[in-house]
């Protein structure tokens, strides 16, 4: 069956190319708080719930080193990959 030159076929996929709903997506993990490790160098969760006016000491749950972080060595970001990897909790 043939309608204004195209299959319903076709119409069945332009239905599917144009739809704005994708399923399986991974999280954005997006923070509000984040420090770059400076052992490992992997991106993890601040222990702060608001910006702190001085340093914060932060433990890496993936290299287990406790560092002190300046209020400029904070920022909004994405978690590491590695975290998801091993499941620990922020």
């Amino acid at each position: 069956m043939r309608a204004c030159g195209l299959f319903l076929a076709d119409y069945f996929r332009l239905i599917f190319a144009y739809t704005g709903l994708v399923f399986n997506l991974p999280n954005s993990r997006l923070c509000d708080y984040t420090v770059r490790c400076k052992g490992c160098g992997e991106n993890i969760p601040a222990p702060v719930g608001t910006m702190p006016d001085t340093w914060i000491v932060a433990a890496c749950p993936l290299c287990s080193q406790m560092r002190r972080y300046l209020p400029a060595e904070i920022f909004r970001g994405s978690l590491s990959h590695q975290l998801r990897l091993k499941h620990v909790r922020p």
